[in-house]
């Protein structure tokens, strides 16, 4: 840790202050790689914040996907909160400090957490160090593209045209999420590592048609035209949005701070027909899925027909991506996740360790996903076991997953949080074998991996409805005290729900066969197993 750079930011702090390092990028709302948070605690997980103090002590809050990673990537003398499920940052930072007053970036900080904060805490703005602000995941000479080549009617005009419909009482509005703004718009770009989004601003007046988009610069491909919609740059927005008396709708959980406060009549919009809408797919987006996920599967069934003895984490993950590419992905869709035996049990590992070879009766953890031309985001989680003869704590966790896997998967439940605490009652009794199942069961998927709705976990409000693409991931991750081992365990596959509310899986990679214990499934589960290690063949790309 350099000594300099925290005496920058503990210059800036007062008696009694405590300083929120900042972690997000402005507009992709992702934490990046030199951002001060990732400098000044190593940590380079997508999700987490840190508090400093004025004496240099540094806390950082990290979720359960995070808690074992933190342990090996923070630096010295850092603590590190690890929080429940389903507890907020708000929350961790009151058990943490008392009436302390937070400094914090506007540009950073989202609304709604800062009006949490707000409640509790004093609060003062500071300007961050400039040599940590660039994003250098950006790609800048990636253009923006778009997909309305695709032979639907479900354009922007019809879109507008479906909004209008609903009869809302208001009628201007501003959208700051991007996946919402990639969904409306029919455009993508891959200029942010992991994204299909863009830097980008969507102004809407269903009354007058004056629907702007503002982007970061003039990068939009020259023959894009999008039909009742005009391109103006990012930097005319301030000025533009200032020049608006009338009220303006948007998400106080989607804009930050900074943006917020350029509004002048600025509107909370209790239902987000934006996101929702995104979420349901079309026809032709869950045929550009069944098709992308194919191609996934058949990166995953060539990666693993490239295992031998001596490849570490780091050849592992190379040989996978060129794989993927192979299939004609453009770029992943998140960083990949690749473990090794106790690596494993680490739920977002990302350190690939050159030093972690693959020796002979290893478990390997792949978590993966791509993005293809249409620009939706793929994910898929399998294990694998590296040997011949594998120990019974493997096959017993092992197929414990797969069970909730399939309970889950053909249960009629509509509400996540139900869907949740199912997958929570089949995996509870390997609490006793030292494995926790330690993160929510999925998550919507969209441009972005992530996209809500819906959220599956045991606080989510969502029922997933028809056409919501989603993840179903159960997974189990500890150590074995009987045989000392510690390793994790996850099977995720995409899915949707037809209007009959008939699952279907988009993902078809078969189970790790040699895992499986097939007396520890009933009979319904056995059939379902064997129905699905059959229907898969690979193909050339």
């Amino acid at each position: 840790m350099d000594k300099n750079q925290i005496k920058f930011y503990t210059d800036l702090i007062n008696d009694g202050e405590i300083l929120l390092l900042k972690s997000n990028d402005n507009y992709f709302n992702c934490h990046y790689s030199n951002s001060p948070l990732n400098v000044l605690t190593g940590f380079s997980g997508t999700a987490g914040e840190a508090l400093l103090d004025k004496k240099g002590g540094i806390t950082i809050f990290v979720d359960t996907r995070y808690h074992l990673l933190a342990e090996k990537q923070v630096f010295k003398g850092i603590n590190i909160y690890k929080m429940p499920i389903g507890e907020s940052f708000f929350e961790a930072f009151k058990k943490m400090h008392k009436k302390n007053t937070i400094l914090h970036v506007p540009c950073d900080i989202n609304l709604e957490f800062y009006i949490q904060l707000d409640k509790y805490f004093d609060l003062r703005t500071y300007k961050p160090d400039k040599k940590f602000l660039k994003n250098n995941d950006i790609n800048p000479k990636e253009k923006i593209f778009s997909i309305t080549n695709l032979k639907t009617k479900n354009n922007f005009k019809y879109k507008i045209e479906k909004l209008k419909k609903i009869g809302l009482k208001e009628d201007k509005f501003l959208i700051f999420d991007l996946d919402e703004i990639s969904y409306l718009t029919g455009l993508r770009s891959f200029e942010m590592r992991y994204s299909a989004n863009f830097k980008s601003i969507l102004y809407i007046d269903l009354k007058t048609d004056e629907n702007i988009l503002f982007l970061d610069k003039k990068n939009i491909k020259q023959n894009v035209r999008i039909e009742n919609l005009k391109f103006d740059l990012l930097d005319n927005f301030s000025s533009f949005i200032q020049s608006k008396n009338s009220s303006v709708c948007l998400d106080f959980k989607k804009v930050s701070l900074e943006n917020f406060l350029l509004i002048k009549k600025p509107k909370q919009i209790k239902n987000n027909y934006f996101a929702t809408f995104a979420s349901v797919k079309t026809k032709e987006e869950i045929e550009h899925l069944k098709n992308s996920c194919e191609k996934l599967d058949n990166a995953i069934y060539n990666f693993k027909n490239r295992l031998k003895l001596g490849l570490s984490e780091k050849d592992l993950v190379e040989i996978f991506e060129e794989e993927l590419i192979k299939t004609g992905a453009k770029c992943p869709s998140f960083k990949t996740i690749l473990a090794i035996d106790e690596n494993s049990a680490s739920i977002h590992y990302s350190q690939y360790d050159k030093k972690k070879i693959l020796t002979g009766e290893n478990i390997i953890l792949l978590d993966c996903g791509g993005y293809y031309d249409l620009g939706l985001a793929t994910d898929i989680t399998r294990t694998f076991y590296f040997g011949y003869y594998p120990k019974d704590i493997f096959k017993k966790i092992y197929t414990s997953v797969l069970k909730a896997f399939i309970q889950c998967f053909l249960s009629n439940e509509k509400s996540a949080r139900k869907i949740d605490a199912l997958a929570r009652s089949l995996l509870k009794p390997c609490e006793k074998l030292g494995f926790f199942f330690a993160h929510g069961l999925g998550h919507g998927i969209g441009t972005s991996v992530h996209q809500a709705p819906p959220v599956l976990n045991m606080i989510s409000k969502d029922e997933i409805q028809p056409y919501q693409v989603h993840s179903i991931e159960p997974g189990l991750y500890g150590k074995s005290s009987e045989e000392n081992l510690e390793f994790g365990i996850r099977i995720e596959n995409c899915v949707y729900r037809d209007v009959n509310y008939k699952r279907h899986s988009l993902s078809k990679f078969p189970f790790e066969e040699i895992l499986i214990d097939y007396k520890m499934l009933n009979a319904n589960e056995v059939q379902f197993v064997k129905k699905w290690q059959n229907q898969w063949k690979p193909r050339k790309y």
